[in-house]
């Protein structure tokens, strides 16, 4: 990874960010581009060590083993086309792009130089959520029942997508990791407040199997809310992202209506008899999210494998993403 020379275009709030992660593995050299020049004057204040460039051709021109597109998603089908066109790989930020069609020409681009499209899908890559799923394939929750995802908060508000595509795209994400399976799409409701068109907020009801999922997204929330619940027959598990303490707690409890054939003769009750047992917080060691996300990016290229979150892989989100988008209108 040291004699690795990775591009960045778009050197925003999460641009900085990448940068951060991207300086942790000592990468030889960082190039980064973008159209603000006040965007490139204030990067280079922040690390002086990067290499600035101000012409998208000359940037283009550089040979790097990666770029990663992290401009808003309107723009990214046409930056990541010039970019594959000129034998680079690529990490685009989610949705990765605004319609299905569009990404299916990248992946034709990528396959014909063979080069790497990953989708920066970031929740594969939480060691929360990896934990999860390995309580969920061992079944300890037993059969489920019922999965939620909030993701509220106050901004950043987009003004060329919807909070659907920005927003529900984690947990359309989460749900295809976890359970594998496409789901289908039962209803879905969105909210144009600022805008007519874009959705500021959205429920959405989905089905895998018999496991019933409720999505919930806003970016007009008072309360910043990252949590997700999963119910089981036997214990549910809370996933809130805001508690860094005990971000995961298993609950050993659960309801169920007894069996009549239980009954004496003379007793019958209509209530649910409610297990409430010992909760469990697990101790999990933190790890940086977007440092796994990179870390895997620069792994991919090193060995030429296609990473979790690849061009199918985000195909896959992308189908679901335009359906729920279709129905809510």
């Amino acid at each position: 990874m040291k004699n690795n020379q990775i591009g960045i275009i778009g050197i925003g709030y999460w641009g900085t960010n990448i940068i951060n992660a991207l300086q942790k593995f000592k990468i030889s050299k960082i190039y980064c581009y973008d159209v603000s020049q006040q965007n490139l004057i204030e990067i280079k204040r922040k690390f002086p060590f990067i290499n600035v460039i101000d012409e998208f051709n000359e940037f283009l021109d550089i040979k790097l083993d990666g770029i990663v597109i992290a401009t808003s998603t309107s723009t990214h089908f046409n930056i990541a086309k010039k970019c594959l066109n000129s034998g680079h790989n690529v990490f685009i930020e989610k949705p990765v792009t605004n319609t299905f069609n569009k990404l299916n020409q990248l992946k034709k681009i990528a396959k014909k130089s063979n080069k790497i499209i990953m989708g920066g899908y970031i929740y594969n890559y939480n060691v929360y959520i990896r934990y999860i799923k390995k309580v969920l394939e061992k079944g300890l929750l037993g059969p489920l029942k019922y999965v939620n995802f909030e993701r509220l908060n106050l901004g950043p508000v987009r003004s060329d997508i919807s909070c659907i595509w920005d927003l529900a795209s984690h947990d359309i994400s989460t749900c295809l990791y976890l359970f594998e399976k496409k789901p289908k799409i039962i209803d879905a409701y969105g909210h144009g407040l600022l805008k007519k068109k874009i959705f500021d907020i959205s429920n959405i009801i989905l089905k895998i199997s018999n496991i019933k999922i409720e999505i919930k997204s806003s970016w007009l929330n008072p309360e910043k809310i990252r949590k997700l619940v999963i119910i089981g027959q036997k214990k549910m598990l809370l996933f809130n992202e805001m508690d860094k303490k005990n971000p995961i707690l298993i609950y050993d409890k659960f309801a169920s209506y007894p069996k009549t054939s239980e009954f004496k003769k003379d007793f019958f009750t209509p209530k649910a008899n409610i297990y409430l047992g010992k909760t469990y917080a697990p101790k999990i060691k933190f790890l940086s999210p977007l440092d796994e996300e990179i870390k895997h990016f620069l792994q991919c290229i090193k060995n030429k494998k296609q990473p979790l979150t690849s061009v199918d892989y985000s195909l896959k989100v992308m189908e679901v993403l335009e359906k729920i988008q279709k129905k809510a209108i």
